[in-house]
């Protein structure tokens, strides 16, 4: 299937897992209740209403807002879909991916425009009908075109924007870790150059991204390490260098851990042409 979409509802405290990124694009959509979802290097708060885009190998997790119940849908799909469109298509298909602003919020007609289509990608799945992923297409094809206009009526809204942590250069530092994911980067020395504590560092790093500092790392390392094994020819021992690591066999186990996979693993799969869905957020 060249998508994935479903329909979850959470009576429960809920945040996810695992770290999470993934060469797949992701639509979040917030039927009811609140969440937090952190994006690369911000969190957001988010309510009913409010559809978020994720890009592909954006770091993201949601995280829970102290609000039950919860009710989302998700649909994630991936490149080999968007190439088979012309490229004036595949431009208009993706835009919404591409702004800097990640969330935004669906009133009124709008709301009802976007729900209906995602309900009717749902029926599809379910009913699974004669022609039914011909029409899955077209569905997603409607939801992509409406996003992007919507996306061009609507203005950002900043009030959904809100860290969780009362400090804010948390998120100075994600942005730091972003840039400089490649130098010699330990507890220490972010401590040091950001004048913090590190016990204060590690627990506001939590609270506010849901990653432990290493994992963010970790993870911000291994999504560099998974383009250089898909766009160059480096042996891996340069790879790890270059994304960070100070021995391959760290590396090594870094990138199965996040992955499941060895680094020649992803490169095969990588030229095999193979990908794979998300994990639920």
């Amino acid at each position: 299937m060249f998508y994935q979409i479903e329909r979850i509802r959470r009576e429960y405290k809920f945040s996810m897992p695992v770290n999470h990124f993934h060469d797949t694009y992701e639509i979040y959509y917030l039927l009811n209740g609140k969440r937090y979802y952190f994006i690369q290097d911000r969190s957001y708060f988010m309510q009913e209403g409010d559809l978020v885009f994720i890009d592909k190998n954006k770091l993201h997790k949601t995280l829970d807002a102290n609000a039950l119940p919860h009710e989302r849908i998700l649909v994630s799909f991936d490149d080999s879909w968007v190439h088979t469109m012309g490229k004036d298509t595949h431009e208009i298909a993706l835009a919404p991916f591409r702004q800097k602003q990640h969330i935004f919020t669906l009133l009124g007609a709008n709301r009802t425009l976007i729900e209906n289509l995602l309900f009717s990608m749902l029926r599809e799945q379910s009913q699974a009908l004669p022609g039914w992923e011909l029409n899955s297409k077209a569905l997603l094809t409607q939801l992509l075109v409406a996003c992007t206009r919507l996306m061009e009526q609507m203005n950002p809204v900043d009030e959904h924007e809100h860290p969780q942590a009362h400090n804010p250069k948390i998120f100075e530092i994600a942005s730091y870790i972003n840039e400089h994911f490649h130098e010699r980067l330990n507890l220490a020395s972010i401590s040091d150059k950001f004048h913090i504590s590190p016990s204060y560092f590690c627990r506001s790093f939590k609270e506010t991204t849901g990653f432990s500092f290493v994992e963010y790392l970790n993870n911000i390392r291994i999504r560099e390490a998974q383009r250089l094994l898909r766009e160059t020819k480096l042996k891996v021992i340069h790879i790890a260098e270059q994304a960070g690591f100070d021995s391959v066999a760290h590396f090594g186990r870094v990138f199965k851990q996040v992955t499941s996979q060895t680094p020649l693993e992803c490169r095969k799969l990588t030229h095999l042409g193979l990908s794979s869905f998300s994990d639920t957020p």
